[in-house]
């Protein structure tokens, strides 16, 4: 019929319908993410220090409106801690999907814990706090449903959120948009089905529109580092700030990548300490020194320059610490710098964390002719700046290993004790003389007689008679525990809680890499103070042979194709460095999980067993729990 044939009334009607019919397929207008954010999201008061409507730092927009570039596939941020990446970039990409563009979205955290606490502290929060996300997220009550913990539904799509470990949660949805977060911190193989990153971008593969955001901190060494490996790939985009004195354009870098000149200087006092009001960004152009008072106005006239920008679909990102705009920064990075100097672990923990750079590894080896050469007398078994004792138990075949180390202020060691036990782990006489070891007291310098304050057994062989053994053991007074190695666990630390095959025990998971990393960085600090390790004078050589019986070394996986560090064996034995990656994951242990109010300031610790002349770390009972092989039964 033609609208010319129509009465007013049905033509207004029939106009009216189509504008709606119009605006419900429409497509969303042309917002940009940093656009949406600075319209709709509202940062509550707990979750930020700045509460109130959002407002992008000038780095921060690119990095957000990069994934509504019809040109590009992939974003990727290698980054510092502090440059606002999680609760700026991450989440307002998030916040504009579900409100203006809806689609489906997969969130990939670490681990599912992880997921859980970052839906628990950064998605809810910001749901509840913008009146535009509340209005779309799905209510339980209501029939829709879908606002859970990892699930957030709304009409057109849902977010998501996964840990990398569960190969189940990372290959059941088809999205076009994946978001990758602290992605260095990934396990390596998922289930035995490969590459979590692998997986979880697989999962876009049927949308020709997708887009892949990855971000991380650099976690992992030089070769190894996904992140990394996916920058090196990238437009490698860095933010060029003028200088306030001849308005030449630079990036804010630590040393220049060309000249290995230091970019960050300061004056030194009688100590060779950093003279804090002296720091200063020195320019590459006019050489003045460039107060951080001027930061602020750097950022807001910074812009991003790319390496490589005809690498159009996979865009790169870098940012650190000296850009950080909440406080400044300069003055305590130069302190960080200096302190590490001589510490090898806190060096690496600079440059990773911010630096947002990776690490180098190398394939050092260590002589233990050397160390035979720091054996030196205690003035009493437990020297006086020994704050707490650890010990450790390792089963071979014909025999148990024990050994005994003590720990003081900035985790300062001394090797109090090694023993072996030659005897069938699978008698209950075996066990019962580790036992006595564990019981003995030993006495402190200022008099006082302690024990461990913590065990760790390792369980790799012989797992039903380590059970035996410690599960009367578990308690406060003694904190035997079962433990197993592995490479490297999904998140950063030495230990992390596992679940035993016997009901009651608690297993704690080492990260072998991570702990034999500290031992032998350890083993590079000269002089006595936090991190050095003493070794008594009847330490035997043999033992210093099996202390630095691995070197770390890069290899290519044969079946990725992807360099990855190893620890191989350059003596036949290892056990005295296995028994000291026990002993560091042990007292990690203690501090973070088991008893970190008193254990975690060990100098403060020793101090009062020196004044006291008592013990604040002997567990002992005052009687045996006796010990039943399930062989003897």
């Amino acid at each position: 019929m033609a609208t010319g044939t129509l009465l007013p009334e049905q033509q207004t009607a029939l106009w009216v319908s189509d504008e709606k019919i119009s605006k419900f397929f429409q497509a969303p207008s042309l917002l940009k993410v940093s656009q949406w954010a600075a319209e709709n999201r509202i940062l509550p008061k707990g979750s930020s220090n700045r509460p109130g409507r959002w407002v992008s730092e000038p780095y921060q927009i690119a990095m957000m409106d990069a994934i509504l570039d019809p040109e590009v596939r992939e974003i990727v941020c290698k980054k510092s801690t502090q440059v606002g990446w999680s609760d700026g970039v991450l989440n307002n990409i998030i916040g504009y999907f579900i409100d203006h563009d809806p689609r489906p979205m997969l969130l990939v955290q670490p681990s599912e814990s992880d997921a859980n606490g970052y839906s628990k502290k950064k998605i809810a929060p910001m749901i509840q706090a913008c009146p535009s996300l509340r209005a779309k997220v799905h209510e339980n009550i209501s029939r829709k449903g879908g606002n859970t913990q990892l699930v957030k539904e709304f009409d057109g799509g849902f977010l998501k959120i996964a840990g990398a470990g569960s190969g189940k949660g990372l290959r059941s949805d088809a999205v076009p948009i994946v978001l990758l977060d602290e992605m260095d911190a990934y396990e390596e193989d998922v289930d035995g089905e490969g590459d979590p990153v692998e997986i979880a971008t697989r999962r876009t593969d049927t949308f020709p529109d997708a887009k892949i955001l990855k971000g991380s901190t650099p976690a992992k060494p030089k070769g190894l580092s996904r992140i990394d490996r996916d920058w090196l790939r990238s437009s490698q985009q860095m933010w060029h700030v003028p200088c306030p004195f001849c308005g030449y354009t630079q990036p804010l870098l630590w040393r220049d990548p060309e000249t290995g000149e230091y970019r960050l200087i300061w004056e030194k006092d009688e100590h060779g300490a950093p003279v804090l009001e002296s720091v200063r960004f020195l320019c590459s152009d006019c050489r003045k020194g460039i107060p951080e008072q001027y930061k602020l106005s750097m950022n807001a006239a910074g812009v991003w320059v790319a390496k490589f920008p005809e690498r159009r679909t996979v865009v790169g990102f870098y940012i650190n610490a000296l850009y950080s705009p909440w406080r400044d920064v300069w003055a305590d990075m130069a302190t960080e710098w200096h302190d590490s100097q001589e510490n090898p672990e806190k060096l690496k923990a600079f440059i990773n964390l911010r630096l947002g750079e990776t690490w180098e590894e190398t394939g050092e080896t260590f002589n233990a002719g050397a160390l035979v050469k720091r054996q030196e007398p205690y003035p009493a078994p437990v020297p006086a700046s020994c704050a707490v004792l650890v010990a450790a138990v390792d089963v071979q075949i014909n025999r148990l290993e024990c050994l005994l180390m003590g720990f003081g202020a900035g985790e300062e060691a001394w090797l109090i004790e090694h023993r072996i036990i030659w005897d069938d782990p699978g008698l209950e006489s075996t066990w019962d003389q580790a036992d006595d070891f564990l019981l003995e007291e030993r006495l402190h310098e200022s008099g006082a007689k302690l024990t461990p304050a913590i065990t760790f057994v390792d369980s790799g062989a012989q797992s039903d008679s380590v059970y035996d053994f410690v599960q009367p053991r578990q308690g406060a007074r003694r904190r035997v525990f079962a433990s197993k190695g592995v490479d490297y666990l999904s998140k950063p630390g030495l230990v992390a809680e596992a679940t035993a095959k016997k009901h009651g025990i608690r297993l704690f998971t080492i990260a072998t890499y991570a702990a034999k990393d500290r031992i032998f960085s350890r083993l590079k600090i000269p002089q006595p103070g936090p991190g050095f390790m003493h070794f008594h004078e009847k330490v035997t050589e043999e033992y210093f042979e099996q202390l630095v019986g691995e070197k770390k070394i890069t290899v290519r996986d044969k079946r990725t194709r992807t360099r990855k560090a190893v620890y191989v064996k350059t003596y036949n034995r290892n056990e005295a460095l296995d028994l000291t990656v026990y002993c560091y994951a042990a007292l990690f242990c203690l501090q973070n999980v088991i008893d970190p109010t008193t254990y975690r300031d060990l100098g403060f610790l020793a101090q009062a067993i020196n004044r006291t002349k008592q013990s604040q770390t002997s567990l002992a009972p005052s009687t045996r729990r006796k010990f039943r092989s399930r062989g003897l039964q």
